[in-house]
């Protein structure tokens, strides 16, 4: 069971510029420390809680100064800004950089005010995503890129540089209803699932939506298939004491998790997020952290003790990876808990992890 690091440049008490240099620090303090990826989602528009808007130039930076971590983009949102050439361009130079490290999860946003400023319906994602992977498979494996898709018409052109990583990196997707899952099945890619509030039923629901959907499917076409499960905890903090966990990450738990519920409530009445129909139980407990520690998966905050028994409980779900968002709760705080699950948690569940100098 693999542990990663997911971070968004949450601004509280620093400066962009500040906090840009403080990840790129706590990245190379975790790829010592035996942590298996690391990632940042591209937001727009959303501070103090994301800045990250050009994730890509952040990420060369960091493989200049880590070893083995991977570094996924989490997610590279395929919609219209984001022309699927750039992003195989743009991935296939990371992979380069890093000699081999980098991966790419893809994403449609459910964020109705990027949506809105760079022109697109929030009933077209699902159609603009499914054509922008098309596009993007065949970009980073094809000597000649041409495709005549609904979105997407791309003359035969030939894309330069092409990943070090054959036949392409490893290739998932940020899912957060079933459909998404078993999408992902179907084309033979991982999934993440993404910003689940909705408890641990709901999680197993998606992740066998996934595998029946995987299992089922031909994928003789597919170039590198992957069945690769992971799970993003929206708000991590690891200490000595659960009190002093959660008194330390009160805060950033409650802020991110309001953020969420801004975003889902008038998200679902929206075509294609149905997924969000039931979303009294979480409105009635949007100031209860206690509840959130218990009831969510997108929550682990806690001992080592907490975080081992939380890994655990996952894994045997179903979960190949977790993915820890550690952010907002400053960066010595930070530093402490990559530490603790660094010396304490990872040796616990991964046995092919271990801690190291860099040479």
């Amino acid at each position: 069971m693999r542990v990663g690091l997911l971070q968004e440049g949450d601004l509280t008490g620093t400066t962009v510029s500040e906090r840009y240099h403080q990840i790129i620090d706590e990245v190379a303090l975790a790829d010592r420390l035996g942590f298996s990826t690391w990632g940042t989602s591209e937001q727009h528009f959303s501070p103090p809680s994301f800045s990250i808007a050009a994730p890509e130039v952040l990420y060369s930076a960091i493989a200049m100064r880590t070893e083995r971590v991977e570094l996924r983009t989490m997610a590279s949102v395929m919609l219209k800004w984001n022309h699927p050439i750039l992003v195989a361009e743009r991935l296939a130079t990371l992979d380069i950089v890093s000699h081999g490290r980098a991966e790419v999860c893809t994403a449609r946003s459910n964020n109705l005010t990027t949506l809105a400023a760079f022109g697109v319906d929030p009933a077209d994602t699902r159609d603009q995503w499914e054509d922008g992977m098309d596009a993007l498979m065949k970009a980073m494996t094809e000597d000649r890129l041409e495709h005549h898709g609904p979105v997407w018409d791309i003359p035969s052109v030939e894309v330069v540089p092409k990943p070090v990583t054959k036949p392409h990196p490893a290739v998932s997707v940020a899912a957060s209803s079933t459909q998404s899952h078993s999408n992902a099945g179907i084309r033979g890619i991982g999934s993440i699932t993404f910003d689940n509030y909705f408890g641990f039923d709901y999680l197993q629901e998606c992740l066998d939506a996934y595998r029946v959907a995987f299992d089922q499917s031909d994928h003789s076409q597919v170039a590198a298939p992957n069945d690769y499960r992971g799970l993003y905890v929206a708000t991590a903090y690891c200490a000595p004491t659960r009190q002093e966990a959660r008194q330390t990450a009160r805060r950033v738990a409650m802020e991110y998790f309001k953020f969420i519920l801004d975003l889902y409530v008038p998200l679902a009445s929206k075509p294609g997020y149905t997924y969000l129909d039931t979303l009294e139980q979480l409105i009635a407990h949007q100031d209860d952290l206690d509840w959130l520690c218990e009831y969510t998966p997108s929550v682990m905050i806690g001992t080592p003790e907490d975080f081992i028994e939380r890994i655990k409980r996952v894994e045997a779900m179903g979960v190949d990876e977790v993915l820890l968002r550690i952010d907002g709760v400053g960066h010595e705080n930070i530093k402490r808990s990559l530490e603790l699950i660094g010396h304490e948690v990872i040796p616990a569940v991964d046995s092919s992890a271990s801690a190291f100098s860099p040479r």
